[in-house]
């Protein structure tokens, strides 16, 4: 249809409302706000706002059921058994990209459609509509859960070969302008760890597999460990259980625990619990270890994308510059991924059949079954001290042959993970039938050693979306000062503020030794900062980054330079 002018009429665009914006209306009519009042504050028109106030529950519903990300972008309210699959399924896939399994979109979809069978399952008598997990919704799940970055196999592998390629080269770069020796190179990461789960052929893993409640053996706790390239430092390890003062521990004083005990709801490494140990244990032991070696205090710690692993980590210490790993490279690249945690593992299942034999043999000894029963979690961090101690210098220092290279003088020398897991699971087999679980064999061993990569059930992933709104749920009720962060805008900005004032004085002052002198010192107090934003251009946002970081500093000019 024409204008009057001769011109076509273009059509409306439809503006879409997210669920986070229909849910604020919804709050200002419950707070009794006017309608016009909304207007004005909203932007919405009168017929928008009445239709979202008739349909409140339905909108609330489909709040409840989503994630903040997914109600940022949604527009429409959905059912609520697919918004809730969908939460669940989120979970998994984040499960399945931190242990480094490989998906492709069928085993997605079979996933999804599990989910929705067992929320359906528990629904009897609701009209629950069909759904088929087509490719046209997975390519919406993955825009309404920012899940774009999601490596399915097969998908951008070459993109992350190219980074694990062009990565070691990048940071041999930074290593040689900073000076850093493998004394002042480290790695962190964390892993699950089953502290009290035994092969399921033996008797105390059948018998509590036949008892009703809760099951020890799929208890989790989370060990971080650190070490640096020389292999010559063991970080103290860092242990995270979901209990803050477990029964076990009960009348102990934590700080003289060989571990650093923390506690979450989840059992898993947060964001606070990282920060706190970063700033806090962690300087204080790398300060300790340098004064020790009479080496100057800067390190350089190496860290993957975990989410644990705060963005803000470059800026709480001056001694320890933080690089993290390309995204989807930790498997390829991640030293203590290259053996290091295997090994710890093995030797934590060798320890544990050593006590078994140390405890139960001898007259007047208590029985395996009645030992086990009693093992707790204290026992357990006695073990996991002595695992970490059994790793070697040598180990620690070969699972650096593929980031750097350099820093392993003798590859040979470092026995590979595959023969040192093998010659330490033939051990386990030996203890195991010491004890008197004869039906062990290497297999069963093998099987356990990979017991945390099992795949989490729907009941299981029902519980971890529990938790972690309950945790929610608690921060925001907290009474807590806001967090302050400097972000890149803000550093940016900042300085280009202070560099206008500074050109301004120059301009109109007439003593021109006088405002050279105050200008050159005010840069030179603010090189932190500086720095710290050259830093944050790869740190936070992308690592390619570092490169041109890198080519930044050639060019920065000393503080008497008069240039910012």
């Amino acid at each position: 249809m024409s204008a009057k002018g001769g011109g076509r009429c273009e059509a409306k665009k439809r503006k879409s409302i997210t669920l986070e914006q229909k849910f604020e209306v919804i709050q200002r009519y419950e707070r009794n706000e006017r309608t016009c009042d909304i207007i004005r504050a909203t932007g919405f028109p009168g017929s928008t706002l009445r239709t979202i106030r008739a349909n409140a529950e339905k909108i609330k519903e489909s709040c409840a059921a989503a994630t903040q990300l997914s109600a940022r972008r949604s527009a429409r309210a959905r059912p609520q058994i697919i918004e809730r699959m969908e939460k669940l399924l989120s979970v998994w896939i984040e499960a399945q990209t931190k242990r480094r399994a490989g998906m492709v979109f069928l085993t997605i979809k079979e996933k999804a459609l599990a989910i929705y069978e067992d929320l359906r399952a528990g629904r009897p008598g609701e009209d629950v509509q069909s759904f088929s997990a087509s490719s046209g919704w997975f390519a919406g799940f993955k825009n309404r859960y920012g899940l774009r970055d999601v490596k399915l196999t097969g998908e951008a592998a070459s993109a992350d070969e190219a980074a694990a390629a062009a990565f070691p080269g990048l940071l041999r770069e930074l290593v040689e302008r900073g000076g850093y020796s493998p004394k002042q190179i480290f790695n962190i990461d964390e892993t699950g760890l089953f502290w009290k789960r035994l092969p399921a052929c033996t008797a105390p893993s059948r018998e509590e597999a036949r008892s009703p409640g809760f099951k020890a053996a799929r208890d989790p706790v989370t060990v971080m460990l650190g070490a640096n390239a020389n292999g010559d430092c063991k970080l103290k390890p860092v242990l995270v259980y979901h209990a803050a003062r477990p029964q076990a521990l009960r009348g102990l004083v934590k700080h003289y625990f060989p571990v650093h005990f923390r506690s979450s709801r989840r059992g898993r490494i947060t964001g606070g619990i990282f920060s706190e140990y970063f700033c806090g244990p962690l300087h204080e032991e790398l300060r300790g270890y340098c004064k020790r070696e009479n080496i100057a205090f800067k390190i350089l710690l190496v860290v993957d994308h975990a989410p644990g692993h705060p963005a803000r980590l470059a800026e709480l210490s001056e001694n320890i510059r933080v690089v993290f790993l390309p995204p989807n490279t930790a498997a390829l690249l991640q030293p203590m991924d290259q053996g290091a945690i295997a090994a710890f593992k093995a030797y934590y299942l060798l320890r544990t059949f050593a006590k078994l034999t140390e405890a139960t043999g001898g007259e007047g000894q208590p029985s395996v079954g009645e030992f086990w029963r009693s093992f707790n979690i204290r026992n357990a961090i006695n073990i996991i001290v002595l695992a970490w101690a059994d790793v070697s210098p040598s180990c620690l220092n070969g699972v650096w042959r593929r980031l750097l290279p350099g820093t392993v003088p003798d590859p040979k020398g470092f026995d590979e993970p595959a023969t040192l897991l093998k010659n330490i699971r033939s051990q386990c087999v030996v203890l195991a039938k010491k004890v008197g679980f004869e039906e062990v064999e290497e297999a069963d061993v093998e099987e356990l050693l990979e017991a945390h990569r099992d795949e989490l059930s729907t009941e299981e992933l029902l519980q971890l979306v529990e938790e972690a709104e309950a945790e929610r749920a608690e921060e925001e009720d907290a009474d807590e000062a806001p967090h302050h962060e400097l972000t890149k805008a803000v550093l940016s900005a900042s300085l280009q503020q202070i560099e206008k004032a500074l050109c301004r004085l120059e301009e109109h002052d007439c003593n021109a030794e006088r405002s050279g002198r105050i200008i050159r010192g005010v840069k030179s107090v603010l090189t932190p900062y500086t720095k710290l934003l050259q830093e944050k251009s790869w740190q936070v946002e992308d690592w390619p980054l570092l490169a041109e970081s890198l080519k930044v500093e050639e060019n920065v000019a000393p503080p008497s330079s008069g240039k910012v």
